[in-house]
């Protein structure tokens, strides 16, 4: 006989928080019932009203917070509640680290169904509090992707499964610990070999080291975790009349309100680089005082569509980008010349057109105004030319950490043959040439490639060979012509590798594996192919991108079994 559902709409609920959603949300329980409440953490008890009801969960609104998390800190953002870009401001950073790390555990264990070294109940081995700072000397990936999500699971603290949470129903792919201890090890500077692999894929080995586990590092955080993006891309809108900033119908920027396409209007992100907060603050004045109309995505009218500001961290050149919802921007000459006088550091103003009644940031056409069609910027003494719509890391300091472990996972001696099949511009495919024999990147957007092959050169970097096409059937041709690789990278977006392309992998059969992800889900259900395949896991190292958000990358190897 179907239960009855024991809370209601608009009930009022003491909820005991055991975990937290893939997107921040505390998850706990009410009456036995499992409830989603923000701004709430795991071991914190809450009052709560509840905003809606489904057969096995539902989601409510913190009231009262009746005892608070260790790991709770106050939000240095003023409009953090309101903003959707960051989502564990009130997380203290460590806390944050150690969840990040666990919630690559539990989608490597329940959607993936592989075993983790350590973990007997969600803990694991690797460090002793899963942290890891980041001591490299240099200073995320930006992916545009929707989530595809494999299997979804909720756990709580201990790393036992919510009851009466509906799989495939729940917005989580996953819920975890916030600070689930691991059970061996200690922390370890950024690029140090770990006591488990002095050489990767080494030691562990073989079939102890398969029943063992998968031994997963503790995420690798940054000492200053703070104005770490190199690049802003700010929706533009038009003030209303109760805005306290603003008179109605003054130009307003900043990011759009969690869950919603609301702007919300600031001067100052404390994750964006300071040079770009200025520049966006200085061309939302210029466009307030030559009348610039904002685009209204309701009526497709109006002309500024979002403001696109990149920094070159080493360099310190400056591109901004505006996107329109037309041709002609009226008063150019004036837009440029204010631009160039509020902002020295100026190398490359560009517009590009996008026409189209889409959220999509970028349109087809994309123009220079003024200066270069590039900035340039240094990963690690790499010098890369990037462009209005290059994909480039926009963590400096962490992509290092993070191309530096994909090669230390390569085990390169100078001899191999490795294949990029996500290469970009050749950010990963560079770093690897520096110890490799020779390496192939390929990539589906002909741009990309065009700035991968003049990042080549504009290093004197020769030992590397760039294709335009889709990997899985660019690759098979190379095999033809007698390309045998020794590693395989891949550097997927969110949704994962395409299973033609992982098939293409298992018959290529290299010895090594080196997968950079972005998402655990898609990561998870990926490796679960190779290791059907005939590939071992042996370790995974997460890297903190993007501090204060909910998301991690992870550098995973792969051995041939």
């Amino acid at each position: 006989m179907k239960q009855p559902v024991p809370v209601s709409k608009n009930e009022e609920v003491v909820v005991d928080i055991e975990g937290l959603t893939h997107d921040g949300e505390g998850v706990g329980r009410a009456k036995g019932f499992t409830l989603f409440v923000r701004d709430a953490l795991p071991g914190e008890r809450v009052r709560a009203k509840v905003l809606k009801v489904k057969k096995t969960y539902g989601y409510a609104k913190r009231l009262e917070l009746l005892a608070a998390s260790p790991d709770r800190v106050d939000a240095p953002c003023p409009i953090f509640r309101q903003c959707g870009g960051c989502q564990l401001q009130h997380m203290a950073y460590d806390a944050q680290l150690r969840w990040k790390r666990q919630h690559v555990i539990d989608s490597l264990e329940r959607i993936g169904k592989l075993r983790v070294a350590g973990s007997g109940s969600g803990a694991a081995g690797g460090g002793a509090d899963g942290v890891t700072d980041s001591s490299a000397g240099a200073k995320g990936s930006e992916r545009s992707k929707g989530l595809e999500t494999g299997e979804k699971a909720i756990t709580g603290g201990n790393g036992v499964a919510l009851a009466g949470a509906e799989a495939g129903a729940t917005p989580t792919e996953a819920v975890s610990p916030a600070g689930a201890a691991s059970s061996a090890g200690a922390a370890s500077p950024a690029g140090a070999a770990s006591p488990e692999t002095s050489a990767p894929g080494m030691s562990p080995s073989g079939a102890a080291a398969a029943a063992a586990g998968i031994v997963v590092h503790p995420t690798i955080g940054m000492n200053e975790p703070w104005r770490y993006r190199n690049k802003a891309q700010v929706p533009i809108g038009m003030a209303m009349a109760d805005l306290k900033d603003g008179a109605a119908g003054s130009l307003i920027g900043g990011f759009y309100a969690q869950g919603s396409h609301r702007i919300i209007d600031m001067d100052e992100c404390l994750i964006q680089h300071e040079r770009n907060d200025e520049v966006v603050r200085q061309v939302k004045a210029i466009g307030r005082r030559l009348g610039v109309s904002a685009y209204d995505e309701n009526t497709g009218r109006g002309l500024l569509r979002h403001v696109m500001v990149r920094t070159g961290y080493v360099t310190g050149e400056v591109m901004v980008v505006l996107v329109t919802n037309g041709d002609r921007i009226p008063r150019v000459d004036e837009w440029v010349a204010g631009i160039r006088e509020a902002v020295p550091a100026v190398k490359s103003i560009v517009q590009n057109v996008n026409k189209r009644n889409t959220n999509v940031i970028f349109g087809d056409v994309t123009r220079v105004l003024w200066g270069s069609d590039v900035i340039y910027d240094e990963l690690d003494g790499i010098r890369f030319a990037i462009s209005a719509r290059s994909f480039y890391q926009v963590n400096p300091e962490q992509t290092v950490v993070l191309y530096r472990k994909a090669v230390e996972y390569a085990g390169l001696t100078g001899t191999e043959t490795v294949i990029d099949a996500y290469c970009g511009i050749g950010t990963i495919s560079l770093f690897l040439a520096r110890q490799a024999g020779r390496v192939y990147g390929v990539e589906v957007v002909p741009e990309a490639i065009e700035d991968a092959r003049r990042n080549a050169e504009l290093n004197g970097i020769r030992n590397v060979e760039f294709a335009v096409g889709l990997s899985e059937e660019v690759m098979p041709r190379w095999r033809e012509q007698g390309v045998e690789p020794d590693v395989i990278v891949v550097d997927p977006p969110r949704k994962g590798c395409d299973e033609a392309l992982l098939q293409t992998i298992l018959a290529m059969r290299p010895k090594r594996v080196v997968y950079v992800s972005c998402n655990p889900s898609t990561l998870a259900r990926d490796l679960r192919v190779l290791e059907d395949g005939g590939y071992r896991t042996v370790e995974v190292q997460p890297v903190d991108m993007f501090p204060h958000t909910v998301h991690v990358e992870a550098v995973i190897l792969l051995v041939r079994k």
